[in-house]
């Protein structure tokens, strides 16, 4: 091996090449080197990361950005939901209490117009020429009395009916001491056609608009012709001969005579006018209390009289063909 050669300016003292200072020089340049190699690996990764990412058609953030607008709009949706709740609760509450108020007076009307007229005319059932309906047309409170007037209306046509059979029976009978039996026979049929339709006209059907209306001139009208009925039924229970009726004075006729079949119709007929009569003065008076309480007067009526009066077509042409004739 040659005897290497002295570097010339290796210089004992010369500080830099002191063996520490050396050392740390070169460790300080592998450091240096070292990290420049490990950038150059670091943009090579990276350059060839970017590549693959070039070359690579698939987002890989496509997903998470899909799951992002997902979630976005779900929330959206929930939110909107969430607030638009409660009005639309509110509007198909609305909308249900405007079907229910339609169906509360869609029902209303139709109780009206059953109240005024719910079907075709039921009376009298052989020839309907009105309508009556108490269940209907009367007020609850009031219906039992009406019911019961009724049947004192029913109840005098039975004993019309009663007291013609008697004076048939009278008339075949022929007794002696009863010498009027043709003339109550036609006084009798008489009344069985013409009292029955004017007691159902002149009272009946006053005291059942009175009762349906709460009008005084019904009430008034009752009044007058009822009063005049009670007083004709207690003098038909009489029996005077030569008037229609079979009442007592004739029963007693008939028992005295031996005649007691036709006694004992007579008696019948009788008891019916009776009753029929103390029936007639008990609802008169029911009546007469419930008009007083309900506050109606006479001059209430009369009033209602003058109304009807003056709007009917019939009295205002009378009115004016009077003042005509005056002029003339």
């Amino acid at each position: 091996m040659a005897h290497q050669q002295a570097n010339p300016f290796d210089d004992p003292s010369n500080p830099f090449q002191d063996p520490s200072i050396t050392s740390a020089l070169n460790s300080t340049r592998q450091d240096a080197s070292l990290h420049l190699e490990q950038d150059g690996v670091n943009e090579h990764d990276n350059f060839t990361t970017v590549r693959q990412y070039q070359d690579n058609s698939h987002d890989p953030f496509e997903h998470d950005q899909k799951m992002l607008v997902d979630d976005t709009q779900q929330g959206i949706v929930e939110g909107g939901s969430s607030s638009g709740s409660p009005g639309g609760n509110d509007l198909q509450a609305r909308e249900e209490a405007l079907r229910q108020k339609e169906r509360e007076l869609a029902e209303r009307e139709a109780r009206l117009g059953e109240r005024q007229r719910p079907h075709a005319n039921n009376f009298p059932p052989c020839f309907p020429i009105m309508y009556l309906d108490i269940t209907t047309e009367i007020p609850l409170n009031h219906q039992s009395t009406v019911w019961w007037l009724y049947r004192e209306w029913l109840w005098f046509e039975l004993t019309l009916v009663l007291n013609f059979v008697a004076c048939l029976c009278l008339l075949f009978s022929h007794p002696p001491s009863v010498t009027s039996a043709p003339t109550d026979l036609g006084i009798a049929l008489t009344q069985m056609f013409t009292h029955s339709l004017a007691s159902f006209f002149l009272w009946y059907r006053p005291v059942y608009n009175a009762y349906m209306k709460e009008v005084s001139l019904y009430y008034t009208l009752y009044f007058i012709f009822n009063g005049f009925h009670i007083l004709y039924t207690f003098y038909m229970a009489i029996g005077i001969p030569s008037t229609g009726g079979a009442g007592l004075i004739l029963v007693v006729t008939l028992f005295t005579d031996g005649y007691i079949i036709t006694g004992i119709i007579a008696l019948l007929a009788s008891v019916c006018w009776l009753g029929m009569g103390f029936l007639a003065l008990y609802l008169y008076f029911t009546t007469y209390r419930h008009y007083k309480a309900a506050g109606h007067t006479f001059k209430e009526a009369k009033d209602e009289a003058y109304s009807r009066v003056g709007g009917s077509n019939a009295a205002r042409d009378a009115a004016v063909s009077m003042a005509w004739n005056s002029r003339r």
